[in-house]
């Protein structure tokens, strides 16, 4: 290419009639010609990368270009918020939205899709409220604003970036964010917490969102209307010098969010019966602490943390992660089913042998997959591995004889799932005849099944297909790889062969021998990201616009089976609480339940999810205390108490 532009120029020069004269287009081509070909200067080009570098080595460089893949920051902060008079907050949040306005086109820079966020902020003006619940979505880097920022930005991780601007009243002062003008290559967006004719400096690519006072509300609504979760179309009603009346785009919601309680008709007053029944149990030391989500017609009424992660040790946060126990079997291994049913992938009446070869001629091929979702096989309860619990199989240090993570350095013996496998598909305990036995089994069966069909380990394959598309970042197996350990609630000490305090690895002995990952066990999760998985059932499949399952799955699998009271691959509240329909529950109300002692719920009639974690078996798994109390029967009958306890405006 180069000889073919160098030909045509050389020709072009040689056709001239004039002779050249400094400035003339000649002379500007030949400047332009030999730049071309020039390989610039080595020291200069040798300082920029310098300079660059020595950017990125200032703890600000670090700061900018190391994103984790899990926010560190606990959510602290409880939904709704504090307050001694819920009709005055009702009215300031409705006032909020209706001033606070998207004054840039949003086009396809809004709402954020990413699954992370840069916030800047001056120092001492941290937007606590914005920020808290900006993490309940994604995951967040915060930045102080420093005199290097303008310098350090452009070489950064080119991640979407918020400046939280709030305007002083009664005095002139810096912007601070016009410093940062020339970035206009990164996606910037700025939240303007004032009044909006102080707004000045903007680049036309930044997209520009005000509102006139910095309040918990406005915080609140910015940090969900940034990523969809929150609808935003109020307009400009006075006019100012950049922007006149009716300035203003809408920003709609498509992702659930948070309301208050009284929006949707209950009185959070009435709630505060579930919170007393909840540190009852803890004041008794049926559990050490626990998580309460409740949502309605999909979005958040009510969030709350209670007690500690041990006894009088940490405090529970919102973001933290509990051992979901059995709720795995609805939450994965359900899910992979009704995924891999939809795309006509597996069939209800075909046996375990027809996708597993292996089991052709053993007892477990005979099963069909119908009958192992809904426990309906006989076979016995837990997965058969008391042979495989001895000190002999366990390695201090990882090698690839021992890569299996089993406690906090400790290994297990990589053969253990072939023979786990094997033993399966030997002699089991069962009925004569199938019939209803809840068994882990089960679930173990319908796992290698999946992988078979796949060919995708579980934990990847519904993190893949369903956690990631809808931003449950808080769902996880072996969380202790990737999260903080101070975000992962524990469950046991056991230090013989686990090795002490089980922070993040799976408590139950059969999945914590298959290495963490199992269709019966091993899921760990917050309160929030379970509920929004569980509201996918609510709406029939779809999440934030898209559809993950047909509405057609979904309603075959959460109607009741025709061998016992269950589901296909979920419990029923019709069966487990008798009282059910008393209090108001849908006939089609599914969830599950966890040993650790968790529960979640949902309502499609009533559109109503809610999830209770804890971590019952702290410090010992023989406390029966939780059992004995019935706390998850007391806390489901006040959620539902609950409703319609709030005259709605008509």
């Amino acid at each position: 290419m180069k000889n073919l532009v160098a030909a045509f120029l050389l020709t072009v020069l040689l056709l001239q009639a004039q002779p050249v004269h400094a400035g003339t287009w000649v002379e500007n081509v030949v400047d332009w010609f030999t730049e071309l070909f020039s390989v610039g200067d080595p020291s200069a080009q040798t300082d920029a990368v310098a300079n660059v570098d020595s950017l990125r080595a200032t703890p600000l460089g670090v700061l900018l270009n190391e994103v984790t893949r899990h926010d560190t920051l606990a959510i602290e902060k409880n939904w709704p918020y504090p307050t001694v008079d819920a009709a005055a907050d009702l009215d300031r949040h409705v006032s909020t939205l209706r001033n606070t306005i998207l004054l840039t086109d949003p086009a396809d820079k809004l709402p954020l899709r990413n699954a992370a966020v840069r916030v800047v902020y001056p120092e001492e003006q941290r937007p606590g409220f914005f920020l808290d619940m900006l993490t309940r979505f994604v995951d967040v880097q915060e930045v102080v604003y420093s005199s290097l920022l303008p310098e350090t930005l452009p070489v950064s991780d080119p991640l979407p970036t918020v400046l939280v601007v709030t305007e002083p009243s009664g005095r002139k002062r810096a912007k601070w964010y016009q410093s940062l003008a020339t970035t206009a290559a990164q996606d910037i967006t700025l939240l303007h917490f004032g009044d909006l004719k102080k707004i000045a400096g903007v680049p036309a690519a930044w997209s520009v969102i005000t509102t006139p006072f910095q309040t918990k509300e406005s915080e609140a609504i910015l940090a969900q209307a940034l990523v969809g979760a929150e609808t935003l179309d109020a307009r400009v009603t006075e006019n100012t010098l950049l922007y006149p009346v009716g300035t203003g785009y809408r920003l709609s919601a498509d992702r659930p969010g948070f309301s208050l309680p009284e929006q949707l008709g209950i009185d959070r007053a009435a709630l505060e019966n579930v919170d007393y029944q909840i540190n009852r149990g803890i004041r008794y030391r049926a559990m050490p602490g626990a998580q309460l989500l409740v949502m309605k017609n999909g979005r958040v009424v009510y969030e709350k943390a209670y007690g500690h992660h041990t006894y009088r040790k940490q405090a529970v946060t919102n973001g933290d992660l509990y051992d979901l126990a059995s709720i795995t079997k609805a939450a994965a291994t359900s899910l992979a089913v009704m995924s891999l049913y939809d795309e006509e992938l597996i069939e209800l009446n075909k046996k375990v042998r027809d996708y597993l070869p292996e089991y052709k001629k053993s007892l477990v091929g005979r099963y069909t997959i119908e009958q192992l979702l809904t426990h309906q096989t006989g076979l016995q309860s837990n997965l058969p591995v008391n042979e495989f619990m001895t000190r002999d199989l366990v390695a201090d240090d990882r090698s690839f004889a021992n890569n299996l993570p089993l406690g906090p350095d400790r290994w297990l013996d990589s053969r253990l799932p072939n023979w786990v496998a094997e033993t399966v598909g030997g002699k089991l305990d069962r009925t004569a005849k199938p019939a209803y036995v809840y068994s882990d089994v089960n679930y173990y069966l319908l796992q290698r099944v999946v992988e078979a069909i796949t060919r995708t380990p579980l934990d990847i394959y519904v993190t893949e297909r369903f956690y990631e598309p809808m931003g449950l970042g808080r769902l996880a197996y072996n969380p202790h790889a990737s999260f903080p350990a101070e975000r992962l609630v524990p469950t046991i000490t056991e230090p013989w062969m686990r090795g002490g305090l089980l922070r993040g690895f799976v408590h139950d002995e059969g999945a914590a021998l298959l290495g963490g990952v199992s269709g019966h066990a091993g899921l760990f999760g917050n309160a929030h990201d379970l509920g929004q998985l569980f509201q996918l059932l609510n709406n029939g499949g779809t999440y934030a616009g898209k559809e993950l399952l047909s509405a057609e799955t979904v309603a075959t699998f959460t109607d009741h089976n025709r061998f016992n009271y269950r589901a296909l691959g979920f419990d029923r509240l019709a069966g487990r609480f008798s009282n059910a329909h008393g209090i108001g529950a849908g006939t089609n109300t599914v969830g599950h339940l966890g040993y650790t002692g968790t529960s979640v719920w949902a309502d499609p009639e009533n559109d109503l999810v809610f999830v209770l974690l804890t971590n019952r078996v702290n410090p010992d798994p023989k406390n029966e205390k939780f059992l004995k109390m019935d706390i998850r029967s007391k806390v489901t009958s006040r959620v539902y108490r609950a409703l319609g306890t709030w005259e709605l405006d008509s």
